[in-house]
């Protein structure tokens, strides 16, 4: 983080975490687990964050903050390989049955993570506690989705703008819907993110040399070797998200970035057919259009 970003936090003299200074903690489910040498040396740790949807976890917060945020290298890179974020079971809003949530978790209390304080904008809420306690009780509070009797043939996605940063940050509200479990949009359908986006593609060097060597629809990230590096699993799901949507960026500061990565965006922002949905939070909470079985 930078002096700026730092700077409210500034009396507290916080540590900026190092990923190759950590100290070894455990196996689980082949995942060498690494933690923070500071925090490896500490008593224990408290988890402080937000409880939004979450591509692969679920909900972000609890044994999250420790088990990636404070990880190591290795075990970062080993939870976002492409074959654990497509594991069957990982889902955004799903905690129960989650091979990575699980993961997440049992890393996380090898770390010492015993409590965790977190606010959850959904429901306007601070919670604390045992870390898996309170995203349950999290889960329990929140309405992370809304439901639609019909496909629409397009979706708006109104990202805040604290995701509004980059395309690495700002593409989870398209990918979160298109791969949420019931997605609201028909085959074939738009999806538009509303974001500024003014820092490009963004810092994270295994997305941006992912996104540089590939073109849309990504095919290639799915299939051969995983894309490689910090941020390279998002190139994964905007792969998926891909094989049934176009996706369209709006309001952009500088679309001649995105565009010359083959990504459709415009400094533009038009006014969407009457059909289409509008998602304004999409962090929070998504559209759904259940299967109507059928009567045949």
């Amino acid at each position: 983080m930078s002096e700026r970003e730092l700077s409210s936090l500034a009396r507290f003299s916080p540590l900026q975490h190092d990923p190759d200074d950590c100290v070894q903690t455990a196996v689980v489910n082949g995942i060498a687990g690494a933690v923070f040498r500071p925090v490896a040396q500490s008593s224990y740790a408290i988890a402080v964050g937000v409880v939004e949807l979450h591509q692969y976890a679920g909900l972000s917060g609890g044994h999250k903050a420790v088990a990636v945020g404070c990880g190591g290298r290795e075990t970062i890179a080993a939870l976002h390989h492409r074959d654990m974020v497509t594991a069957s079971g990982v889902c955004i809003g799903t905690l129960a049955g989650n091979p990575f949530r699980e993961a997440v978790d049992a890393l996380g209390e090898a770390a010492g993570c015993r409590l965790a304080l977190v606010y959850v904008p959904a429901a306007d809420c601070w919670l604390f506690g045992d870390p898996k306690a309170v995203l349950k009780e999290a889960m329990s509070r929140i309405q992370p989705w809304s439901m639609v009797s019909e496909c629409a043939p397009g979706a708006v996605l109104d990202v805040p703008d604290s995701k509004a940063s980059s395309v690495y940050q700002a593409s989870r509200a398209a990918t979160y819907l298109a791969l949420s479990p019931q997605p609201p949009v028909a085959e074939g359908g738009t999806l538009i993110l509303r974001a500024a986006c003014p820092e490009g593609l963004g810092s994270e060097s295994g997305f941006v040399a992912a996104m540089t060597s590939m073109r849309p629809p990504w095919t290639e990230a799915l299939s051969g070797c995983p894309p490689q590096g910090p941020g390279a699993q998002r190139v994964v799901m905007l792969a998926k998200m891909a094989q049934r949507y176009h996706l369209r960026v709006e309001g952009c500061i500088n679309p001649g970035a995105l565009n010359a990565v083959g990504i459709e965006a415009t400094s533009e922002v038009t006014e969407p057919p009457a059909t289409w949905l509008r998602v304004p939070h999409p962090f929070q909470r998504l559209p759904q259009c259940p299967v109507i079985p059928s009567t045949d």
